[in-house]
């Protein structure tokens, strides 16, 4: 396995990347927007994001944007989402995209 160990900051090759399956995607604080309509979206953009499928950190980025997109549309006032991709040993990983309340 190629890494590097920097502070507390794991730093994964991109063979690493490749082979990393995302396990879970979880949405906090995504009041009055479903699922659904997640997903709906994220489909008509072209964006890739699925459980069980390989982690491409472009496509976390993308969808990132693209909720934001969605709750500026649904009434939030300069709406943040922050993302955290956490590691699952040995080649899988847990996304949570985080609304922040503003």
């Amino acid at each position: 396995m190629k890494s590097l160990i920097v502070g507390a900051l794991l730093v994964l090759a991109q063979s690493e990347v490749q082979n990393t399956v995302i396990r879970s995607i979880k949405y906090e604080n995504f009041k009055g927007v479903s699922q659904d309509e997640v997903a709906h979206r994220l489909k008509d953009r072209g964006i890739h994001l699925a459980v069980e499928q390989f982690y491409e950190p472009q496509q976390v980025e993308s969808a990132r944007k693209v909720l934001q997109e969605l709750l500026e549309e649904k009434g939030r006032h300069n709406p943040e989402v922050k993302t955290e991709v956490r590691q699952i040993p040995p080649h899988s990983i847990e996304v949570t995209f985080r609304a922040v309340k503003n």
